[in-house]
């Protein structure tokens, strides 16, 4: 990290000194002076790059043991920004393989430094850009999907490295079938993704719900890649990503289930013992490993500092945003009535809304249907629904993520298969 920073820091001063001694300078010294500059950065980026770009972790390697045989699962991560080869590969890799007690693949994105990184990440939420990280992270998800041995795929994905997992995903749709799809499980921390759209299969061929009954079947059907998003209300990443796409941009194409952490939108309540005992320490979010210490303290601290530690923030009562959730089920029927509107007089406009899936439940805007409005209904309740079970709960009641992480008291954790109904 260290040399993360003076790479950015290098960078920024040779960008603010370029031009005043492109002014003053001689030709033939600003050259030498720039030639040596970047031959710096290249050496520094090759520190932080390394030579591979892809590493594995055995969870037995290390000394201990799985909680039960995976050999039947894969498991890749994605290393974020500010996030050397180096270091993912000696820290964050062990310690996500510790935690869930299973081999993990990690698949390490190339940095030029924050500046250059930043411009790489804008870009690529406006277009997809091809790369050997894409490149790498398509093959071996679609070779664990095709794979029948293969039971389950859980990609874990930090800040900007979640929009290559979104881009992934939607060629994936193109090339596997929705059946193999169903073994895709995707969590996504601080995502700086501007969208995340999963398929449902073709909405053409799906039978049009004539009930209310009938339409809940249609939609768990089709619902076959389970995402969810943790973000902490103060990661700068998260801010300009998930949060902003699902708090604000409510015609955005944002998938999955969120958990904000942190949040201060909500009243503090009295200091007292226990809740400082029990609240979670104020992390930034700009590093993995904030948000494994915020999920899971008790597996991440060391063993001399375990028992003096907080509660993790999955300990806690869950408040579901209920006002957002409708919105965005009425911007999708919203969206849906504009569209058809738009077919109905012979506007090229109607084609733009005919593909766009925006609701949680993805039957307001099925556009293959010809009682969309209905099916809008249908998945306004259902939002309804979900909130109502999910509020009130503990946090670990309802991730799926926390049912795969070993009990500090030896047990394992009830197999993530099961459905909490998100």
């Amino acid at each position: 990290m260290a040399l993360y920073v003076a790479l950015a820091g290098l960078e920024l001063g040779v960008i603010l000194a370029a031009v005043p001694l492109w002014c003053v300078l001689p030709g033939a010294v600003f050259a030498l002076w720039a030639a040596a500059c970047a031959a710096v950065v290249a050496a520094m980026c090759w520190m932080l790059n390394g030579k591979e770009q892809m590493y594995r972790c055995d969870a037995g390697s290390e000394g201990w043991m799985m909680g039960q045989e995976v050999e039947d699962e894969k498991w890749m991560f994605l290393g974020g920004m500010g996030m050397s080869s180096r270091h993912c590969h000696e820290r964050t890799l062990p310690a996500l393989s510790r935690l869930f007690s299973r081999p993990m693949v990690c698949i390490c994105m190339p940095t030029y430094g924050m500046p250059f990184d930043l411009i790489a990440m804008m870009l690529q939420r406006c277009m997809p850009i091809p790369s050997r990280s894409r490149r790498n992270l398509y093959s071996e998800m679609r070779c664990a999907l095709l794979d029948d041995s293969m039971t389950r795929c859980v990609v874990l994905c930090h800040n900007d490295s979640a929009i290559l997992v979104s881009q992934a995903v939607a060629q994936l749709h193109a090339d596997v079938p929705m059946e193999k799809l169903g073994k895709l499980e995707i969590y996504t921390f601080g995502a700086a993704a501007s969208e995340f759209t999963v398929p449902l299969g073709d909405g053409t061929k799906a039978m049009e719900p004539t009930q209310q009954q009938s339409a809940e079947q249609s939609a768990d059907e089709q619902r076959t890649i389970h995402v969810e998003h943790f973000a902490m209300a103060n990661d700068p990443f998260a801010q300009m990503g998930v949060l902003h796409s699902v708090r604000q941009n409510m015609e955005g194409r944002f998938c999955g289930s969120v958990f904000v952490l942190n949040d201060n939108s909500t009243p503090p309540a009295p200091p007292s013992k226990e809740t400082s005992r029990r609240s979670s320490p104020r992390c930034s979010g700009l590093v993995m490993e904030d948000y494994l210490t915020a999920l899971f303290p008790a597996q991440m601290m060391a063993p001399a500092t375990r028992r003096s530690s907080s509660s993790g923030v999955l300990d806690s009562v869950m408040t579901v945003d209920k006002d957002c959730a409708e919105k965005r089920e009425i911007a999708a029927m919203s969206n849906y009535h504009a569209a058809t509107q738009a077919k109905k007089g012979g506007g090229g406009g109607g084609s733009g809304g005919s593909g766009k899936r925006l609701s949680w439940t993805g039957l307001a805007a099925m556009a293959g249907q010809r009682n969309g409005m209905n099916a809008g209904m249908v998945a306004l309740e259902m939002a309804r629904k979900e909130c109502r079970s999910c509020d009130g709960r503990w946090g670990r009641e309802v991730t799926w993520l926390a049912r795969y992480v070993v009990a500090m008291e030896g047990k394992q954790a009830v197999d993530g298969r099961i459905n909490n109904g998100l």
